[in-house]
């Protein structure tokens, strides 16, 4: 993990594509990150790190210590809206209020990194509303890693149903998974939205549970015409900004509808050296499509 984590340090910040020769020790680990968008006062990038035999180590997005200032701190009226009450104009609660970046992933990393596609980094100034469980009501982002193609994601409309989106597309939406592609602690709660999907939270996430801890971070299943969709870390603004280092394991289903590589635990660290902060999907294995 120190030998990925000197590999981010240098390519994240001194390098867009490869680590320099220098770091010896990390010569063994390729990192490949896309170009940075403007996110707060700083800039965020998506990265991918290969091992040398090709295979994924991570895929992440990377953003500076600026990018965590200066964030918009009311929702965005423009974002994921639907005129529900038909007064002509969108009100607070019709817009989901989210602020969006889209990253490809790189086409040197395309191949290893299959099923995943690209990613969506969302930041939310007030959190989620219902029918989000209400921990969830609370500034953080969302890091959306895709197997879908981003031309079907934006297929999926605005309406009156479930998080405004449309009643046709909220039915596709909450299609069962079946059992064998889904961790059964994964549950719909009808959290679907357009332009998205829908939303299987972890019933057993602490901050759910009865006089459980405040909301840091958890992580989500999306889904869409029982299909997997995109996998989703969900981590608070103020859980990045105190420096964490610590991964958490990703619950698995017993079988993949998609043969690829496939990530077993999320991570979120502070690279103290040089004042980022990384929120990736790590420890891929294999899978072949049951």
């Amino acid at each position: 993990m120190k030998r990925l984590e000197r590999s981010l340090v240098c390519a994240l910040v001194a390098a867009p594509v490869l680590c320099a020769a220098p770091l010896a020790a990390a010569a063994d680990v390729k990192v490949i990150s896309s170009a940075p968008q403007a996110v707060g006062k700083g800039k965020a990038r998506l990265y991918v790190a290969l091992d040398a035999s090709g295979h994924p180590l991570a895929l992440g997005v990377s953003m500076d210590k600026a990018a965590l200032e200066g964030l918009p701190t009311e929702p965005n009226a423009t974002s994921r809206c639907f005129d529900k009450n038909g007064n002509g104009k969108m009100d607070a609660h019709e817009c989901i209020g989210d602020y969006e970046r889209v990253f490809t992933l790189p086409a040197a990393a395309a191949q290893a990194l299959a099923p995943f596609k690209w990613v969506g980094f969302n930041w939310n100034p007030h959190g989620h509303m219902a029918p989000a469980p209400p921990p969830w009501a609370e500034p953080h982002f969302d890091f959306h890693f895709y197997t879908a193609d981003r031309e079907a994601v934006k297929t999926i409309r605005p309406g009156p149903c479930g998080e405004l989106i449309h009643c046709d597309d909220f039915k596709k939406a909450t299609r069962p998974v079946p059992a064998q592609y889904m961790h059964p602690d994964h549950i719909n709660v009808d959290a679907a939205v357009p332009d998205m999907g829908n939303h299987l939270i972890n019933v057993k996430a602490p901050e759910l549970q009865k006089g459980g801890p405040k909301f840091t971070h958890t992580f989500i299943y999306g889904a869409y015409d029982g299909r997997i969709i995109f996998l989703e870390p969900m981590i608070t603004h103020a859980f990045i900004a105190s420096g964490p280092d610590m991964c958490a394991p990703i619950k698995q289903p017993k079988a993949w509808q998609v043969a690829g590589s496939y990530p077993t635990k999320y991570c979120v660290r502070h690279l103290k050296g040089v004042d980022r902060y990384t929120v990736s999907i790590e420890g891929f294995v294999k899978r072949d499509a049951q």
